[in-house]
């Protein structure tokens, strides 16, 4: 299977792919472990901050199909490093929300459009662009498991942060983990 990914450069055009989709998807996925934090620091309640979750889910998969058609048209570079930085907006912000329409706003829009706009649709329409034929299949399942594996990363991670530096430093840290993958837009983005 992985025969068809034969040079250095198709593999770091398809590990940087699922480099960057495993910290959209760990971020996205991890926000659950922030519910009871939220909940005790800020007295909202469970379902106002599950408002701002919900809105976020519904968010995430509506701005998917407009971020693919934004990346065709003006290529992917800007949509990926636009939907990292309102990834990373989204966590530093959360900490200072304290009414519903915050939440709403910070988890609801800003970190579910940015984790919609670096998803499966612009990474894999990104990377395989620029892959010949016979290495596309490999290379859409290796990104699609680095979206697995942000899944089953992030989540004791940042439950270790909540624990260790308080649920604020935990989301500040989850910024500064989505800035780190800024980089990597570039080998995703420039023709081999």
């Amino acid at each position: 299977m992985f025969r068809s990914l034969n040079t250095p450069a198709l593999w770091a055009v398809t590990l940087s792919a699922a480099g960057i989709l495993m910290v959209t998807m760990g971020a996205r996925q991890s926000l659950g472990l922030f519910l009871a934090p939220l909940n005790t620091s800020t007295g909202l309640g469970i379902a106002s901050i599950s408002l701002a979750m919900a809105v976020g889910q519904f968010m995430w998969g509506a701005v998917q199909p407009i971020a693919g058609a934004v990346a065709d048209r003006y290529g992917p570079g800007r949509v990926l490093q636009g939907g990292l930085l309102l990834l990373a907006l989204g966590s530093a912000v959360t900490p200072f929300m304290n009414s519903t329409w915050g939440l709403v706003f910070s988890l609801g829009l800003l970190s579910a459009v940015g984790s919609g706009a670096g998803s499966f649709s612009v990474l894999i329409g990104a990377a395989t662009t620029r892959l010949p034929a016979e290495s596309r299949g490999a290379a859409s399942g290796v990104i699609n498991a680095g979206g697995s594996f942000g899944q089953f990363i992030f989540a004791p991670i940042l439950q270790k942060l909540i624990q260790t530096i308080g649920w604020m430093g935990a989301l500040w840290a989850l910024a500064a983990m989505t800035l780190a993958a800024l980089p990597l837009i570039r080998v995703v983005s420039r023709p081999l």
